[in-house]
């Protein structure tokens, strides 16, 4: 094997993460990781495997985008990881801890708009007693993507909503295991 034929080999190895082939790994590059750097898949692969969430399964996210800066009046691009809520569901349920959590609770405001949602998480103390360890509250004006971006908000509303307010109510309730981790 010749030295840069180790080198890349080398690499390549230190690229994967828990229990992954290079064959996953080149399949998240490939499909979920699109555009990612080495450094950068490195980062995602870490945060995959610190939650536990499979890339494949759609449970954790790599997203690359350009946004504006103004000091050097160009684009840069940002890039973040990001969960689906299933993956802050799976998460929460493999903590041994998770107690469920109450249906949402919807409010309108006075012209019948829906203005928030709120959602009540549950853990296990020690002893075993169900407790509310959370509550996620979600205002429409604050999460509604910007006209253009909102087709799901304008056909789903109450589920859009009530995903954010448990992805909120959740990451209150598991700190540790959700720190770092944002949902679309």
């Amino acid at each position: 094997m010749s030295a840069k034929e180790l080198t890349i080999l080398k690499k390549s190895q230190s690229l994967i993460t828990g229990n992954m082939t290079r064959e996953q790994v080149d399949l998240i590059k490939k499909t979920v990781a699109i555009g990612a750097s080495d450094d950068e898949l490195k980062m995602f692969l870490y945060t995959s495997n610190r939650t536990g969430l499979d890339p494949l399964a759609r449970q954790i996210y790599f997203l690359k985008r350009k946004v504006w800066n103004k000091s050097k009046n160009t684009y840069d691009e940002k890039v973040s990881i990001q969960s689906s809520i299933d993956g802050f569901r799976v998460v929460a349920e493999r903590s041994g801890n998770y107690a469920g959590q109450d249906e949402p609770e919807f409010e309108e405001d006075s012209n019948g708009n829906l203005a928030l949602c709120k959602i009540k998480i549950y853990k296990f103390s020690p002893n075993g007693e169900r407790y509310q360890a959370a509550v996620g509250v979600a205002y429409w004006n604050e999460y509604c993507p910007q006209q253009g971006q909102d087709f799901m908000w304008r056909k789903m509303p109450h589920t859009m909503l009530a995903k954010v307010a448990e992805a909120l109510a959740l990451r209150k309730a598991f700190p540790a295991d959700l720190s770092g981790l944002y949902t679309k």
